[in-house]
């Protein structure tokens, strides 16, 4: 049992390196938090798109750093799901940048793609259908505060759900992926609330 905490504490303070705001401080001399939301996409719009796949691909390899040692040390499924959720929640709400962070998609792809490559490279397909849908048809309009990186995200981890489901079963290997779209949910609620509160901030 202590073993198994250990092994969650520790993917969480490694998904609360928070490399868009590290990245945005060392190379561009500011927090990118002041501005933006300090994951892939939020990079991509303040500091283009090189700046935003190095802050992308950095933050997923923690997803698979934390996979690939939990796998390796113990593969209880039950510290599998909860060092899942604690990679994604670390990012979320990072111990070491007071609590701000991002939504957390980029770990759990980190985390899916060292478990499931096969999945997360169909799933794919529908997540690009999901981006040409939103980018082509009037869908912004209803969702006004939804980008289309989320958009596209969440439809292929969904996606890669049921596969996982089909091939593998419902535990723990796609139960892995529900765990991690409860801290998923969190974090973007929390980044609705700040963008929320910088809006009425402006308009004061």
């Amino acid at each position: 049992m202590f073993w198994g905490l250990t092994v969650v504490a520790l993917a969480y303070l490694v998904g609360s390196l928070l490399f868009g705001v590290v990245y945005s401080r060392l190379l561009k001399g500011k927090d990118i938090r002041n501005t933006d939301n300090p994951g892939g996409s939020g990079s991509i719009r303040q500091f283009g798109w090189g700046f935003g796949l190095l802050v992308g691909i950095s933050d997923a390899l923690k997803g698979v750093l934390v996979a690939y040692f939990v796998y390796t040390l113990s593969r209880d499924p039950v510290v599998m799901l909860l060092s899942a959720m604690a990679v994604v929640a670390g990012h979320n709400w990072p111990l070491y940048f007071g609590f701000r962070g991002g939504g957390g998609l980029a770990p759990a792809f980190g985390v899916t793609i060292y478990h499931f490559p096969l999945e997360f490279a169909l799933g794919l397909v529908p997540a690009l259908l999901a981006y040409l849908l939103y980018k082509h048809t009037s869908l912004p309009l209803y969702l006004p505060h939804v980008g289309p990186v989320p958009v596209l995200s969440v439809t292929g981890l969904l996606a890669v759900f049921f596969l996982v489901w089909q091939r593998h079963g419902l535990y723990p290997h796609a139960a892995l992926l529900v765990a991690m779209l409860l801290p998923i949910a969190g974090g973007g609620y929390s980044m609705y609330l700040r963008d929320q509160r910088k809006r009425k901030v402006q308009a004061s």
